[in-house]
């Protein structure tokens, strides 16, 4: 049951047939709907410029000012949009999906935009057949496949737009993983290492050992580590600090804690550390007056 509660349109193990049945497609929608091309072709260009002149239509403020830009995104929705009449809707069509919603995800638009855009111009769309059709239950039936293939359509696009979203952020917080951490010396015996990004329990362990080598290589008795720049710690990375804190005294030098947020505070608490084996100091500020006191005694 989880398997299909959770399962998706763009997965490659699942079969182009069932992909449309999710949506009830059949041959003979896919067939109306690509008899409509024509009728797209000749029409598209005004329908996207009606929906950028209406009001409220673009609000998207990072590349309307850019007439270049603006205009491959206009170019790349005309394609996309006539794709949608495509009479093969075959894997080819599945794999420009995906590029659409990636290019969705590179360009900033929204999935709000995005299907704000879709139902505009499908409803255009059957305005004209409408208009155009003679035969009203042939019209209404066309209609009905439009709006079967135009759903499936867009789900396949803000599928594969979550999913560059979700490996655009987890590159980011790859990249920000992999950060070196500086271990700065501020004066004689004093180092500050300032901890930015994801701190994982692979770049503690690298953390672990960077101040360890700093303190032998520098002499240092008293260790900063600020890490105001840590998003998110868990039980295992904080147990990974404690046991970097411990690894200091060990080298000789006391260490002093700054920048903890209240979800690193209850990472802590839940392992059963108190503030006496921290030495914490509110920010980095009183972190260093701290250390330094620590060096006159």
């Amino acid at each position: 049951m989880n398997e299909v509660i959770s399962s998706t349109i763009l997965s490659p193990a699942k079969g182009l047939q069932e992909a449309w049945g999710w949506f009830d497609v059949s041959q003979d929608d896919r067939a109306r709907v690509s008899s409509l091309l024509p009728l797209a072709e000749r029409s598209i260009d005004s329908i996207l410029q009606n929906f950028y002149e209406r009001d409220g239509g673009y609000d998207h403020p990072g590349v309307e000012g850019e007439t270049s830009g603006m205009q491959v995104v206009k170019d790349e929705q005309r394609r996309h949009l006539l794709e949608l009449f495509d009479a093969g809707l075959d894997q080819e069509y599945f794999e420009s999906r995906k590029g659409a919603g990636i290019f969705n995800e590179a360009y900033g638009i929204s999935p709000s935009l995005y299907l704000g855009l879709y139902t505009f111009s499908t409803n255009r769309i059957c305005d004209l057949v409408q208009e155009e059709m003679s035969d009203e239950a042939e019209s209404l039936e066309t209609q009905r496949s439009l709006r079967k293939i135009a759903a499936c359509h867009q789900a396949m696009t803000i599928e594969a737009f979550s999913a560059a979203r979700e490996q655009a952020i987890e590159m980011r917080e790859r990249e920000m993983s992999e950060l070196p951490t500086p271990v700065l010396r501020l004066q004689e015996g004093l180092l500050l290492v300032p901890v930015v990004g994801v701190l994982d329990s692979h770049r503690s362990r690298l953390l672990t050992m960077q101040i360890l080598d700093a303190i032998r290589d520098q002499d240092a008795r008293v260790v900063v580590l600020d890490i105001t720049g840590v998003a998110a710690v868990d039980s295992m990375v904080a147990n990974h600090l404690i046991q970097t804190m411990t690894a200091t005294r060990l080298m000789g030098a006391q260490s002093v804690l700054t920048g903890i947020s209240a979800e690193v505070a209850q990472a802590l608490v839940k392992i059963g550390v108190t503030g006496d084996a921290l030495n914490p100091a509110g920010d980095l500020e009183r972190g260093v007056a701290t250390a330094r006191k620590l060096l006159e005694r």
